[in-house]
């Protein structure tokens, strides 16, 4: 993993006859972190620490890095080693919770983990049928997930639905936190991403050179909005008796 600084001023290279030449300008970077053991597959900065970045890739290791530090550092300031069974594609900080940290891997889970305890998962996520490729964090609601799969599914999970009763008809759907799947592309969705002014509207691309913008039926975000307003009315009509 480089940090860079683009704002350094670009060297030039040597041509072959050791001529210096400005058609190749090149920028050294800062610091170089090293403790994968494997191909790096994705690194996110963390949104709100300045001096913190993560890594995963497909050793199974989440590697938390501190910015902070400059040339060569052999060593993450935290190792989460084998944190999925398989091959790591995706991790992503939530943007308001300091300590939530999601990824995604081959296995076919998305993960939870809180940085105050690294030694296990708080989460597992399971509703996808092949390796996940990318995983979101919602901007507009803190406990809205997003992930995307070689499946061909978008899958959006509910945090604030884990460990609710469900039906033996709704348990066959898939478990109480996975609010809603996507089902429109015909190949592997590589990528998806949320849009930040229109709440629950996003844009996903396959390997089938499709992109689609979509949005859920608002009946399936807006009931558990109703439940909470109905929960907030008991409340009130205990306090005025």
């Amino acid at each position: 993993v480089c940090l860079w600084d683009i704002n350094n001023p670009p060297k030039s290279s040597s041509n072959k006859k050791g001529e210096s030449s400005t058609e190749h300008l090149t920028i050294d970077p800062l610091t170089t972190f090293l403790g994968h053991e494997d191909v790096i597959e994705d690194v996110d900065w963390h949104k709100l620490d300045p001096n913190l970045i993560g890594s995963c890739g497909d050793d199974g290791h989440i590697m938390l890095w501190d910015v902070r530090q400059r040339g060569t550092i052999n060593g993450a300031a935290h190792v989460i080693r084998n944190a999925h069974e398989k091959d790591i594609h995706c991790i992503e900080f939530h943007p308001t919770n300091e300590f939530l940290l999601a990824s995604g891997s081959v296995d076919k889970t998305v993960a939870l983990w809180d940085m105050r305890n690294l030694k296990s998962r708080i989460q597992t996520l399971t509703g996808h049928t092949d390796q996940i490729l990318q995983v979101s964090w919602s901007p507009f609601n803190e406990s809205i997930l997003a992930s995307c799969s070689a499946d061909r599914r978008v899958n959006i999970w509910d945090l604030s639905r884990i460990g609710m009763e469900q039906s033996p008809e709704d348990a066959q759907d898939g478990p109480p936190e996975l609010l809603f799947m996507h089902g429109g592309h015909t190949s592997k969705v590589s990528d998806f991403h949320w849009n930040a002014n229109d709440p629950w509207t996003i844009s996903s691309v396959s390997e089938d050179n499709v992109l689609q913008v979509w949005t859920m039926a608002e009946e399936i975000y807006a009931e558990d909005d109703d439940e909470e307003d109905e929960d907030a009315e008991e409340e009130g009509d205990m306090e005025v008796e």
